[in-house]
């Protein structure tokens, strides 16, 4: 082989290599998510005939790099096709501090079959009021009801506690915590209490503490609540409660020197394209650890889709793979589902953020899957379970194109606890 034509195929490759990696998803001309006999006869189609292949399906097919879809690609594609068995490619992370795209192409599952769903039996529930589902980083659904839009900032409640363990887990990350098993004294300081408590407790809801319904509008609430006694050893017990929780937010406060919101402007908002949302606070100006963090239903999503991705927010990985395993993994046991992470619930198949009356970012890490809702928060209890059941039982197994659930069935019973 001569010099030149040796210099010519390691250019090729090169070419081939640095293409494959700015690719989605090489050799998928039809968009599918996988490269199968369809995106074959595409090509051959697009060689033989007209130029019919174009935009991100082009880029998909150059598998050369060369700007010509030619038969070099065509073998190239064949290959990839016999080697890959018709597997799904790999998700790439989605650069979450921009809007979110529509996917175009509703072929490659049951679109028919979601949109029943989103048009019918979503709506006759009659507390719903937003309902999306992201699918591989893309939104493949969204629906607003009764009056309310795409614009509108609500109360997520409780899906804040979620927000909350992500900063704290930020905080961990970035060395302002040692670890989430230190005890509170190492935090605050020493009493009968705090050197029980663990930070692990208060993110397990296993901390021990009574609740208190008026923690936002007591004063120097942090010494009140660590000063408070203990109704039971800590670690032992799953207990909601929203007081306890809210010493999270003090933790983020002592050791970084900034408030919650302070510290998401700077680490996590931004990243996330949140904006500056309004974040109510205590009597002491910190912001509410347990709710009262308000968000439109796309940028509530975005905190699941950030898991998803595995802490990436594009190329930037802002939460460690370490704190998400930790967070989305049984801690405590509260009689429900397969038990509760560090502020998410486990309710059987990955993991669920939850607020009062139906707020919900429901993820699906094997699915690439985030289902987003928006609810009145005086919903029943009955409606709560049924748009659960409806979640996981009816527009899950949409996207298990592969059938890797093994048939799961979860049994939504009613949570043991009042949720904020």
């Amino acid at each position: 082989m001569g010099f030149m034509k040796k210099i010519q195929l390691i250019l090729l490759f090169v070419s081939f290599i640095i293409h494959v990696c700015y690719s989605q998803c090489p050799g998928d001309v039809n968009l599918d998510y996988r490269v199968d006999g369809e995106d074959i006869l595409a090509v051959v189609d697009h060689v033989l005939t007209t130029d019919s292949i174009q935009d991100d399906s082009f880029i998909n097919g150059d598998l050369d790099g060369s700007t010509v879809i030619d038969l070099f690609d065509l073998t190239a594609l064949t290959d990839i096709s016999l080697a890959t068995a018709n597997e799904w490619c790999e998700f790439q992370p989605i650069d979450l501090s921009s809007e979110w795209e529509i996917q175009q192409n509703l072929s490659y599952y049951d679109s028919g079959a979601l949109q029943s769903i989103v048009s019918e039996s979503i709506p006759s529930l009659g507390y719903i009021r937003g309902f999306i589902v992201i699918h591989r980083g893309k939104i493949v659904s969204e629906e607003y009801y009764y009056d309310s839009s795409m614009n509108q900032e609500f109360n997520i409640w409780s899906v804040t506690k979620s927000f909350i363990s992500t900063l704290v887990g930020q905080a961990i990350d970035q060395g302002y915590i040692t670890n989430q098993f230190v005890t509170l004294d190492s935090i605050f300081y020493e009493n009968d209490y705090t050197t029980q408590v663990s930070l692990d407790h208060v993110l397990s809801m296993t901390s021990g503490w009574p609740d208190s319904w008026y923690y936002m509008y007591t004063n120097n609430i942090i010494n009140v609540l660590l000063d408070t006694g203990l109704l039971y050893e800590p670690g032992t017990q799953f207990f909601y409660n929203n007081a306890a929780n809210h010493i999270n937010s003090y933790v983020i406060q002592e050791t970084t020197g900034m408030t919650p919101k302070t510290f998401a402007m700077e680490h996590l908002f931004p990243k996330l394209g949140l904006g500056n949302p309004y974040w109510d606070t205590d009597a002491d100006d910190v912001n509410n650890g347990s709710y009262d963090l308000f968000l439109t239903l796309r940028k509530m999503v975005k905190l699941g889709q950030l898991y998803l991705q595995d802490g990436f927010a594009g190329d930037e990985q802002i939460l460690s793979s370490e704190w998400i395993n930790e967070a989305t993994s049984s801690q405590a046991q509260p009689g429900w589902g397969d038990g509760y992470g560090y502020l998410w619930w486990l309710p059987g198949e990955g993991y669920l953020a939850i607020g009062l009356g139906g707020q919900f970012i429901a993820v699906i890490p094997q699915l690439d899957l985030v289902v987003g809702t928006h609810s009145s928060s005086s919903s029943s209890n009955n409606y709560f379970n049924t748009l659960l059941s409806i979640i996981y039982s009816q527009v899950v197994p949409l996207f298990d194109l592969s059938d890797v659930r093994e048939g799961r069935d979860l049994d939504f019973k009613s949570l043991p606890i009042h949720l904020h």
